[in-house]
């Protein structure tokens, strides 16, 4: 409604998303974090943890690993405590890349391989494109690109049919890299023809990303697509072509992020260099490692440092080389020290998500159970029904006949345990042919899924035998219980309720302690 705070967060997280997908990911950053701001001064969590994963996932375009992790982390523990699943897999997925960013392959791979699964289970294409995105990336850096490969097809195909040309063009330019990755281990292997024709299939598969990501305005995604695409040429031994495509990237609309920046620079001082212009990569590789020296990401230093050594030992000056490489070996150490550090802080994480999941679930559990009978309650009952709306069920309405008067008579606390023993009952009968619930009162639901009216109607007049002859006398002196149930069949939904109750009142009106399953004939002729 106009004026609400939590419907004004949740249109300004669209926005800031819709930003991000469009390649204005410096911009969407920094608003992202406003409304972080916002959401937790509001106490508004949902909108706190949509705020901390689009945080995690501009972070990741935009190099900043370290801050999206922690963002990351902080989402998926929000999403774990308030029982989201969803919110969970799409952060988890972001979380995984991440981790991917700073050199935890194997810890990516476990939770991508646990986004994935918490997707599937929600049933959630957008979600599951995502994680299966993450674990192909984890794939890929393992070099297993025919492994990586359908399930990147696969996120392509669930992405075209929701009509989301930025996530496409991310997932074609991963399978694009799979594709190189592929020419460069048939190329090992001595198979150099094959590695051509992989290396020429990549260049199509990130061309179509190329027009993808411009059709649908993605500057983040049209930025890396044409840097791959300028290194994919140049390996191809087509300097002009590389040429071409970096001078596309100069003409991209937007501000470009560090990770972009550099991402360029690298490429244009390898192409100089393949093309023997040694003193212009030497300048451009330069500011890259000014840039990455300003970032303090370990990674991005590391790897313009090498490209850095290996101009120095092209261009002969082999005590500059010697330098880079003396300080590439550092960057490395330090890298190596970070990893176990990370290792250390993402175990503890688990820890605690872990005791935060089973704690939800312990809730969820609870709030899905009547708190004096133990049953599912209404909640339950409603759930079920309209995960199984339209699926045809026989559905039986019990009611303890004249249970006004054993509260009146014998006291609440000789109704309450009327109601817990009637419910014990009732779970001890319980199967996969037969669910119990209570659904308030002195009133309580049987669904029969996979049986007919015939079937339901007999185990429900077992069920009032049952009832009927059991001796309450330990409870109060001189009580007596017995219990009426109407029964119907039909699509799951209000009409099966309402028919259900209409034989309910047709069993009591009858006499009680029975079973109604059929309808009078002005009835049937009116429903049928």
């Amino acid at each position: 409604m106009p004026g609400d705070p939590a419907s004004d967060l949740t249109a300004e997280l669209a926005e800031t998303w819709r930003l991000g997908r469009t390649g204005q990911s410096v911009a969407a950053l920094s608003r992202a974090k406003v409304l972080f701001q916002q959401a937790r001064d509001a106490g508004d969590t949902v909108s706190t943890a949509s705020s901390l994963t689009q945080i995690a996932w501009f972070c990741l375009q935009l190099g900043q690993a370290e801050h999206g992790l922690d963002a990351a982390i902080a989402a998926k523990r929000l999403y774990v405590r308030g029982g989201d699943i969803t919110g969970e897999a799409h952060a988890a997925a972001i979380f995984s890349w991440l981790l991917l960013e700073m050199g935890l392959n194997e810890e990516a791979y476990e939770e991508a391989g646990q986004a994935v699964e918490l997707a599937e289970a929600q049933d959630e294409p957008g979600v599951l494109a995502y994680a299966l995105n993450a674990k192909a990336s984890v794939l890929m850096y393992a070099r297993q690109p025919l492994l990586s490969g359908p399930l990147l097809e696969r996120a392509i195909d669930l992405m075209q049919s929701r009509g989301e040309p930025s996530a496409v063009a991310l997932f074609l330019i991963n399978l694009a890299y799979g594709q190189v990755t592929c020419g460069e281990i048939a190329e090992q292997e001595g198979r150099l023809d094959e590695g051509r024709d992989w290396r020429e299939i990549a260049v199509k598969t990130n061309d179509i990303a190329i027009v993808t990501a411009e059709s649908g305005g993605d500057g983040w995604n049209l930025r890396t697509a044409l840097c791959n695409g300028a290194e994919y040429h140049a390996l191809l031994g087509r300097p002009e072509e590389a040429h071409a495509y970096l001078q596309r990237w100069l003409g991209v609309a937007g501000q470009p992020g560090m990770r972009e920046r550099i991402h360029y620079l690298y490429t244009l001082g390898e192409l100089l260099t393949r093309t023997g212009e040694l003193s212009a990569a030497l300048d451009i590789c330069r500011e890259a490692v000014a840039l990455a020296d300003a970032t303090t990401h370990v990674n991005h230093q590391a790897n313009t440092v090498r490209r850095l050594g290996d101009i120095h030992e092209a261009m002969g000056d082999f005590q500059a080389a010697l330098a880079m490489h003396k300080r590439y070996h550092g960057l490395y150490e330090v890298q190596l020290s970070e990893a176990t550090r990370r290792r250390a802080h993402i175990a503890d994480i688990r820890l605690e998500n872990g005791r935060l999941r089973a704690e939800a679930e312990r809730l969820a559990d609870e709030a899905a159970r009547d708190g004096l009978t133990g049953l599912p309650n209404r909640r339950s009952f409603d759930q079920m029904m309209a995960a199984m709306a339209g699926t045809e069920l026989a559905l039986g309405i019990l009611d303890l006949d004249f249970f006004k008067s054993v509260n009146d008579r014998f006291s609440h606390v000789v109704g309450d345990a009327v109601l817990r023993r009637t419910a014990d009952l009732l779970a001890a009968r319980a199967s996969a042919d037969l669910r119990a619930f209570r659904l308030g009162g002195e009133e309580f639901a049987l669904v029969f899924p996979n049986h007919g009216l015939d079937y339901a109607v007999t185990r429900c007049e077992a069920i009032c035998s049952d009832i009927a002859v059991m001796d309450w006398q330990d409870l109060a002196a001189g009580l007596a219980i017995t219990a009426s149930i109407g029964v119907a069949i039909g699509p799951a939904g209000s009409a099966l309720m309402a028919a259900a109750d209409r034989r309910l009142y047709r069993a009591k009106a009858a006499g009680r302690n029975r079973v109604t399953g059929d309808e009078p004939p002005e009835v049937r002729q009116a429903t049928g």
